[in-house]
């Protein structure tokens, strides 16, 4: 996870309250951040781009701009700052402006739901027709008055770039512009145009300076085009914001405008976000304006109309009403609380209190209470830049972190019980047990993964992707890699692009194992036991779970009859009765050397798996320079 430098003084600033460090730490431990430390930071100040390079102290330095290469660069500063990991859960607390409300809330020095005035700043933007499916949303906000120095510019730079890594997922789901809203003329259009059919000066300018670039040579030679033009690449038009002389703001999710770049000296800012995900949008602006009122500037809304007619006002940040009840509370967390109320209104929220919501939470020991009491429900007003908050649960929490975890009574549960293995994880480990006994060592892998690596690098058919439930899907029983297969299971808000999906099979965990180790001892012989997911909307959840056992070795000699004795050893171990057919033509393996595996069961013979040489361009895709065979087989049908 990415780590924040929050200025120590500026932190203590908006707080209100001059803590000391250590009761600053324990404060921030307690919300939940995690605290690496303290540091002290150098900044620098470019002469060529006058942006602001930050510089931790004994970190190695190259004494050059980290915006645009300059090696006129001067200090102009250095301050104290607590260095935190970042919780992609909790954005709203990713600069210092938002941890601070945070703390004051916790610290009892500000309660209860923050008022954020705005008003109407009677400007418009123009959604023109064809960006439906390219980035068809967007959100914007004035804001005014807002006293900038070089430390709130970094700030405002710094939550712009997290927030892109977490509600933005990189930018794919939102991307933010920040304008200095006295260089253009509103109104605003947000329309498509051609890859040529404009230039204008990028923010920083181009690798051969401030020279103007079509949107086109800007994704083929910028920095930022470089690094996010996947995201336009399989369009033929891209997004542009303009004003009403025509003047590029920006081309969103690439680049800013170098005209309307940010400044020490800029008083007005007009910030947007487009996407093609609207809760992603608006819940990005929510955060980013909320921030931005608790330093101090006056907000505007802006009116979107959109190319069917329809018209919205952002920023949106009317709180969310949702209800908890104080017997769920004492469930989920397992004691009484004697004032969830206060706990509430500690951590933020608005309370909107029925007769019977909380009349017998207050003033009684948690433990002197009838189990039948305080089982009322209240109504809480979630704060719109809490985009965390999904469900009662997210609420519970809070109630839980506000009282502290810390002040909990160890007690002992009033049952104890004897567990016991379940029969497949008994079976799994006599399989494990084979395994060993043959020299092999187990690995155990991420569940979650991406397409990419799991379907393209091994040379199989990427299926689309399926939401879980689908009711027109069905999945072959044995879920084996090399059939046709139904679709996967995706996560619809990754972490990272890395791990975008549940994974169907263990034969990619296993090549990127290999290709971590190529430099050890060869030969090596690892594999896995591990659970795979299938949409199938037979089960409940609309997702089923497939124990697989994976086996792979890699080496100078190994081939497909090293890895059909161990197909042999499990089948005798397991005492089946198990007959091999060509594997169907799969750009996996090496044709001629694959096999597939049925075994016989109640009179039938079913697919357990299959096993091959693995092809030299999946070796060459996983950078693999010795050759590997593999073998994959489906444990539940054995059950």
């Amino acid at each position: 996870m990415p780590v924040a430098n929050v200025p120590l003084g500026q932190l203590r600033r908006l707080v209100g309250r001059d803590l000391g460090r250590d009761d600053l730490v324990q404060a921030l431990a307690e919300l939940g951040c995690d605290v690496e430390g303290r540091a002290v930071v150098t900044s620098y100040r470019c002469g060529r781009c006058s942006q602001i390079t930050e510089v931790l102290e004994h970190e190695d330095f190259n004494s050059k701009c980290a915006h645009c290469g300059s090696g006129d660069i001067t200090v102009s500063g250095s301050a104290e700052v607590i260095r935190l990991n970042l919780l992609p859960v909790r954005p709203d607390m990713f600069d210092v402006a938002g941890l601070a409300r945070a703390l004051r809330g916790y610290l009892g020095i500000e309660t209860g739901l923050p008022n954020f005035g705005v008003r109407a700043s009677n400007f418009e933007v123009i959604v023109r027709a064809g960006l439906e499916e390219i980035r068809p949303y967007i959100a914007c906000c004035v804001v005014r008055d807002l006293a900038l120095d070089d430390e709130t510019v970094r700030m405002l730079m710094k939550m712009q770039e997290n927030l892109h890594w977490a509600l933005g997922r990189n930018r794919r789901r939102a991307s933010i512009g920040v304008y200095d809203l006295d260089t253009v003329t509103p109104g605003f259009e947000y329309r498509p145009v051609q890859p040529e059919a404009l230039k204008f000066v990028p923010l920083f300018g181009m690798p051969d300076g401030m020279v103007a670039a079509t949107p086109k040579q800007i994704l083929e030679r910028h920095p930022k085009g470089i690094g996010y033009r996947h995201l336009l690449e399989p369009f033929d038009r891209y997004p542009l914001l303009r004003d009403s002389q025509g003047k590029v703001l920006s081309m969103p999710p690439i680049i800013n405008s170098e005209e309307t770049r940010v400044t020490a000296d800029t008083k007005n800012l007009l910030i947007d976000v487009t996407g093609p995900d609207l809760n992603a949008v608006t819940r990005t602006l929510a955060v980013i304006t909320a921030s931005l009122y608790d330093l101090g500037a006056k907000l505007e809304s802006v009116d979107i109309v959109y190319p069917d007619g329809s018209r919205t006002t952002t920023p949106d940040l009317a709180p969310m009403r949702m209800t908890v009840t104080a017997k769920t509370a004492r469930q989920v967390l397992g004691f009484d609380v004697p004032d969830i109320e206060s706990c509430l209104t500690r951590m933020r929220y608005g309370i909107e209190v029925g007769n019977q919501a909380s009349a017998n939470l207050h003033g009684q020991c948690p433990h002197d209470r009838p189990r039948n009491e305080s089982t009322g429900r209240m109504a809480v007003l979630v704060p719109a830049y809490r985009s965390d908050v999904m469900h009662e649960y997210d609420i519970i929490e809070d109630i839980g972190i506000a009282y502290g975890y810390q002040n909990i009574v160890p007690r002992l549960v009033p049952t104890l019980t004897v567990g016991k293995p379940q029969w497949a994880e008994e079976f799994a480990d006599r399989c494990r047990g084979i395994m060993t006994g043959l020299g092999y060592l187990e690995i155990m892998t991420l569940v979650l993964t991406n397409d990419h690596e799991h379907f393209e690098l091994l040379g199989m058919p990427t299926p689309a992707s399926a939401p879980p439930r689908d009711p027109g899907l069905s999945v072959p029983s044995s879920g084996l890699p090399g059939r046709a297969m139904s679709g996967y299971c995706q996560v619809e808000n990754p972490t990272s692009v890395d791990q975008t999906m549940l994974r169907k099979h263990l034969l990619s965990g296993l090549l990127a194992t290999m290709r971590v180790n190529v430099s050890r001892e060869m030969p090596q012989l690892l594999f896995e036991v591990g659970e795979c997911f299938e949409i199938d909307p037979k089960v409940e959840t609309g997702v089923a779970t497939r124990h697989r056992l994976a086996a792979g070795i890699t080496g100078p000699r190994a081939g497909f009859a090293d890895i059909r004795q161990v197909a042999d050893t499990l089948i005798r171990e397991l005492d089946l009765i198990v007959s091999f057919e060509p594997l169907e033509p799969l750009e996996t393996f090496i044709p001629g050397r694959a096999a597939k595996l049925l075994v016989r069961r109640g009179g039938r013979n079913l697919e357990w798996g299959m096993l091959g040489e693995v092809h030299p361009r999946v070796l060459e895709n996983f950078g693999l320079g010795q050759p590997v065979a593999l073998l994959e087989v489906t444990l539940d049908i054995l059950l």
